[in-house]
């Protein structure tokens, strides 16, 4: 497992292991529960020929393809990502295939586009990193056209679910990998932060995220490992509960998850 932890994406480019968090994004697009979130998001987002999309913390650029696919040939999808990394493997992946896309390093909380820029606006996976998530919310309304859609999928990191016989590690290790995100609570909150912003006829959309055994060592590898460096957990505690996962995943009977909020609406 990589000493990284994915609650660091935003410290991507200064890490020691920047390919770990291309992996990871790779492995989580690879995961039947999220393509089927992504794909709600894109639903809510209504594009057309002709949209113009901002498509914020685009990270590999996998989604922003999609979206240009979708809005071609008279639209544009743009990407925007914190990370330098990110961004030159989206620019590299976006070689030959002819999309009308771009992609340029950006702040969430300090966009440089005008008012009324684009006609949609979506973000994934990414407010619960943002150190100022209602900046980047605010930052996110004035950029939509008036009637244009905007659409988040993001967790809300409480909701963790394990079949684990070890509740008391169990329930150690998904708070403090909530509260160890900058927004564990972001699902919760976005429905109210939208309305807050401008945004109208605001939905809600709930989904449960089943991962693999595999996808949740990616996931929790990093976080395990530094809660026993840190005498949180013990030694002991840790290689029992990844040790009973995975017996459950060999028996087939493994079962982790967490509550993807899909929420979306309509620029005043």
């Amino acid at each position: 497992m990589s000493s990284e932890t994915t609650t660091d994406f935003t410290s991507v480019d200064s890490s020691k292991d920047p390919a770990f968090f291309a992996r990871f994004l790779d492995a989580a697009n690879r995961q039947p529960a999220v393509a089927a979130c992504k794909q709600l998001v894109l639903d809510a987002l209504r594009l057309r020929d002709g949209s113009r999309v901002l498509d914020l913390g685009c990270g590999l650029g996998e989604d922003t393809f999609r979206v240009a696919q979708l809005v071609a040939p008279r639209g544009r999808a743009t990407g925007v990502d914190v990370s330098t990394n990110m961004i030159d493997e989206a620019r590299r992946r976006a070689e030959g295939r002819g999309l009308p896309v771009d992609f340029e390093v950006g702040d969430s909380q300090a966009l440089r586009f005008a008012n009324g820029a684009f006609d949609a606006v979506r973000a994934e996976r990414m407010l619960m990193h943002v150190p100022d998530a209602e900046r980047a919310i605010a930052e996110m309304a004035p950029v939509i056209a008036p009637g244009g859609r905007i659409a988040v999928l993001d967790f809300d990191w409480e909701t963790q679910v394990c079949d684990s016989p070890h509740k008391d590690t169990t329930r150690t290790i998904a708070l403090t990998f909530c509260d160890s995100m900058k927004n564990g609570w972001i699902g919760r909150r976005m429905p109210r932060l939208f309305r807050a912003h401008g945004i109208t006829d605001v939905a809600v959309r709930n989904e449960m995220v089943f991962v693999t055994y595999e996808f949740l060592t990616l996931l929790l590898g990093g976080h395990v490992a530094r809660l026993h460096e840190a005498g949180t957990i013990s030694r002991e505690q840790a290689n029992q509960w990844w040790t009973s996962l995975a017996e459950s995943d060999r028996a087939g009977e493994f079962l982790y998850g967490f509550t993807g909020f899909i929420v979306s609406g309509t620029k005043a």
